[in-house]
Protein backbone atom coordinates (compact mmCIF):
# COMPACT_ATOMS: atom_id res chain seq x y z
CA UNK A 1 0.00 0.00 0.00
CA UNK A 2 2.63 2.44 0.92
CA UNK A 3 4.47 1.35 -2.43
CA UNK A 4 0.84 2.85 -4.37
CA UNK A 5 1.16 6.22 -1.96
CA UNK A 6 4.36 6.67 -2.74
CA UNK A 7 4.14 5.97 -6.77
CA UNK A 8 1.20 8.73 -6.86
CA UNK A 9 -1.45 6.79 -6.60
CA UNK A 10 -4.93 9.11 -6.08
CA UNK A 11 -7.66 6.77 -7.99
CA UNK A 12 -7.15 3.23 -7.09
CA UNK A 13 -9.85 0.08 -6.90
CA UNK A 14 -9.86 -2.43 -4.72
CA UNK A 15 -10.87 -5.64 -6.08
CA UNK A 16 -13.13 -8.18 -4.73
CA UNK A 17 -13.08 -5.75 -1.32
CA UNK A 18 -14.61 -8.54 1.10
CA UNK A 19 -15.35 -6.83 3.74
CA UNK A 20 -13.79 -4.14 3.28
CA UNK A 21 -10.69 -3.65 5.77
CA UNK A 22 -8.25 -3.02 2.52
CA UNK A 23 -10.39 -0.46 1.14
CA UNK A 24 -10.40 1.33 4.49
CA UNK A 25 -6.79 1.25 4.84
CA UNK A 26 -6.50 2.92 1.33
CA UNK A 27 -8.85 5.18 2.00
CA UNK A 28 -7.71 6.56 5.25
CA UNK A 29 -4.41 6.94 3.56
CA UNK A 30 -5.91 9.90 1.31
CA UNK A 31 -6.40 7.58 -1.38
CA UNK A 32 -9.38 7.52 -3.75
CA UNK A 33 -11.34 4.80 -3.79
CA UNK A 34 -13.99 2.67 -5.85
CA UNK A 35 -14.08 -1.29 -4.95
CA UNK A 36 -16.50 -4.34 -5.58
CA UNK A 37 -16.88 -7.45 -4.64
CA UNK A 38 -19.13 -10.71 -5.94
CA UNK A 39 -20.87 -11.04 -2.72
CA UNK A 40 -23.75 -8.65 -2.39
CA UNK A 41 -23.51 -9.46 1.20
CA UNK A 42 -19.94 -8.80 1.49
CA UNK A 43 -20.26 -5.61 -0.42
CA UNK A 44 -23.13 -4.40 1.97
CA UNK A 45 -21.13 -5.43 5.28
CA UNK A 46 -18.29 -3.47 3.81
CA UNK A 47 -20.16 -0.09 3.16
CA UNK A 48 -21.85 -0.07 6.37
CA UNK A 49 -18.14 -0.51 8.16
CA UNK A 50 -16.68 2.25 6.01
CA UNK A 51 -19.92 4.20 7.01
CA UNK A 52 -18.41 3.90 10.57
CA UNK A 53 -15.12 5.73 10.33
CA UNK A 54 -17.10 8.43 7.70
CA UNK A 55 -16.49 6.81 4.54
CA UNK A 56 -19.14 6.50 2.04
CA UNK A 57 -17.22 5.46 -0.64
CA UNK A 58 -18.47 3.71 -4.02
CA UNK A 59 -18.72 -0.05 -3.54
CA UNK A 60 -20.89 -2.34 -6.13
CA UNK A 61 -21.26 -6.03 -6.88
CA UNK A 62 -19.11 -7.32 -9.75
CA UNK A 63 -17.31 -9.72 -11.06
CA UNK A 64 -13.64 -9.76 -11.48
CA UNK A 65 -13.41 -11.46 -15.39
CA UNK A 66 -16.34 -8.01 -16.05
CA UNK A 67 -16.04 -5.04 -13.53
CA UNK A 68 -18.09 -2.69 -15.75
CA UNK A 69 -15.76 -0.10 -14.77
CA UNK A 70 -14.33 2.24 -17.65
CA UNK A 71 -11.11 1.66 -19.35
CA UNK A 72 -7.90 3.12 -18.03
CA UNK A 73 -10.48 4.58 -14.77
CA UNK A 74 -8.17 4.00 -11.95
CA UNK A 75 -4.47 4.70 -11.44
CA UNK A 76 -4.02 1.12 -10.03
CA UNK A 77 -5.63 -1.93 -9.02
CA UNK A 78 -5.15 -3.49 -5.50
CA UNK A 79 -6.11 -7.01 -5.35
CA UNK A 80 -5.52 -8.49 -2.40
CA UNK A 81 -5.80 -12.20 -1.61
CA UNK A 82 -7.80 -12.83 -5.21
CA UNK A 83 -6.52 -14.57 -8.20
CA UNK A 84 -5.52 -17.32 -6.10
CA UNK A 85 -9.11 -18.04 -5.56
CA UNK A 86 -9.61 -18.58 -9.31
CA UNK A 87 -9.08 -21.29 -11.58
CA UNK A 88 -6.18 -20.32 -13.77
CA UNK A 89 -8.01 -20.03 -16.58
CA UNK A 90 -10.00 -17.46 -15.05
CA UNK A 91 -7.52 -15.83 -13.16
CA UNK A 92 -5.97 -14.82 -16.56
CA UNK A 93 -8.84 -13.65 -17.70
CA UNK A 94 -8.97 -11.68 -14.56
CA UNK A 95 -5.96 -10.06 -14.60
CA UNK A 96 -6.72 -9.01 -18.42
CA UNK A 97 -9.84 -7.32 -17.35
CA UNK A 98 -8.04 -5.18 -14.63
CA UNK A 99 -5.10 -4.69 -16.72
CA UNK A 100 -8.33 -2.68 -18.25
CA UNK A 101 -9.40 -0.79 -15.36
CA UNK A 102 -5.75 0.62 -14.83
CA UNK A 103 -4.51 3.92 -17.27
CA UNK A 104 -1.31 2.80 -18.69
CA UNK A 105 1.84 3.03 -16.29
CA UNK A 106 -0.93 2.74 -13.38
CA UNK A 107 0.07 -0.27 -11.00
CA UNK A 108 -1.73 -3.57 -10.18
CA UNK A 109 -0.93 -5.43 -7.09
CA UNK A 110 -1.62 -9.15 -6.63
CA UNK A 111 -1.38 -10.95 -3.58
CA UNK A 112 -1.52 -14.75 -3.22
CA UNK A 113 -1.95 -16.61 -0.07
CA UNK A 114 0.54 -19.82 0.22
CA UNK A 115 -0.97 -22.98 1.12
CA UNK A 116 -1.11 -24.33 4.91
CA UNK A 117 -1.29 -28.08 5.78
CA UNK A 118 -4.81 -27.54 6.65
CA UNK A 119 -5.95 -26.11 3.70
CA UNK A 120 -5.29 -29.78 2.12
CA UNK A 121 -6.90 -31.37 5.08
CA UNK A 122 -10.76 -30.06 4.30
CA UNK A 123 -12.22 -31.97 2.23
CA UNK A 124 -11.96 -30.71 -1.83
CA UNK A 125 -11.76 -31.91 -5.00
CA UNK A 126 -9.02 -31.37 -7.22
CA UNK A 127 -9.58 -29.45 -10.84
CA UNK A 128 -8.10 -29.96 -13.82
CA UNK A 129 -6.22 -27.15 -13.04
CA UNK A 130 -4.46 -28.01 -10.02
CA UNK A 131 -6.82 -25.55 -8.19
CA UNK A 132 -8.29 -27.31 -4.95
CA UNK A 133 -12.56 -27.10 -4.90
CA UNK A 134 -13.63 -27.26 -1.22
CA UNK A 135 -16.59 -29.72 -0.90
CA UNK A 136 -20.33 -28.55 0.19
CA UNK A 137 -20.25 -29.92 3.63
CA UNK A 138 -17.58 -27.58 4.41
CA UNK A 139 -17.11 -24.08 5.97
CA UNK A 140 -15.63 -23.30 2.36
CA UNK A 141 -18.20 -24.94 0.46
CA UNK A 142 -17.60 -23.90 -3.34
CA UNK A 143 -14.56 -22.15 -2.87
CA UNK A 144 -11.90 -22.23 -4.95
CA UNK A 145 -7.98 -21.90 -4.02
CA UNK A 146 -5.08 -22.29 -6.46
CA UNK A 147 -1.86 -22.37 -4.75
CA UNK A 148 1.10 -20.52 -6.43
CA UNK A 149 4.78 -20.85 -6.16
CA UNK A 150 6.82 -17.86 -7.76
CA UNK A 151 6.90 -19.73 -11.22
CA UNK A 152 3.41 -19.94 -11.48
CA UNK A 153 2.90 -16.24 -10.51
CA UNK A 154 5.83 -15.18 -13.24
CA UNK A 155 3.56 -17.65 -15.81
CA UNK A 156 0.38 -15.64 -15.19
CA UNK A 157 1.99 -11.98 -15.41
CA UNK A 158 4.11 -12.77 -18.15
CA UNK A 159 4.79 -10.08 -20.44
CA UNK A 160 3.68 -7.39 -18.03
CA UNK A 161 6.58 -5.62 -16.38
CA UNK A 162 7.08 -6.50 -13.18
CA UNK A 163 8.30 -3.26 -10.45
CA UNK A 164 8.56 -4.91 -7.20
CA UNK A 165 7.83 -8.55 -6.17
CA UNK A 166 8.36 -10.47 -2.79
CA UNK A 167 7.81 -14.57 -3.48
CA UNK A 168 9.27 -16.24 -1.33
CA UNK A 169 7.22 -15.19 1.72
CA UNK A 170 5.67 -17.89 4.11
CA UNK A 171 2.25 -16.35 4.29
CA UNK A 172 1.73 -14.33 1.14
CA UNK A 173 3.49 -13.27 -2.17
CA UNK A 174 3.27 -10.15 -3.89
CA UNK A 175 3.65 -8.55 -6.94
CA UNK A 176 2.98 -5.43 -8.39
CA UNK A 177 2.97 -4.61 -12.21
CA UNK A 178 2.83 -1.38 -14.12
CA UNK A 179 0.34 -1.61 -16.56
CA UNK A 180 1.17 -1.52 -20.59
CA UNK A 181 -0.91 -0.32 -23.42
Amino acid sequence: MIFFIKSGMHYVCDAACGFGAYTLALASNGLKVKGFDISQEAVEIAKSGLMKYGYDLDLKVADICNTGYNTGEFDGVFAHSVIDHLTYSDAKIALQELCRIVRPDGLILLSFDTPEDFDYEIEHSILEDGSILYSDNTNRAGMIFRPYDAKMIHEIVKGKEIVFESLNTKNKQIVILKNKL
